[in-house]
């Protein structure tokens, strides 16, 4: 799924998580962009809220045992179902001088 970068408003394709460590490039205007901390956090926690909460209340499963493998579904999961979605923001950095 293609994103648009916030500052020149270009269609992209954000790399994964995994690839990169602190920002990436914008390969039309190089501004240093990544993903947005909040719509990570958020996508984990309602990931985790509605598959642990059937677990635990229809199957019977120990809460425990039903967050580890929520966990592990969701870690997966994610640069299939939900990097696409994430925004993008502008990162400021300051280079060293």
């Amino acid at each position: 799924m293609s994103q648009h970068c916030p500052h020149c408003q270009q269609t992209i394709t954000s790399p994964s998580l995994s690839s990169y460590e602190d920002f990436f490039a914008c390969p039309h205007c190089h501004s240093a962009l990544a993903h947005h901390e909040a719509d990570i956090l958020l996508y984990a926690l309602a990931f985790i809220i509605t598959m642990t909460t059937p677990l635990v209340t229809l199957v019977g499963m120990n809460v425990l045992i039903a967050m580890s493998i929520t966990m592990l579904a969701y870690h997966f999961l994610r640069p299939a179902l939900f990097e696409p979605r994430f925004r993008l923001r502008i990162v400021k950095f300051f280079p060293e001088q």
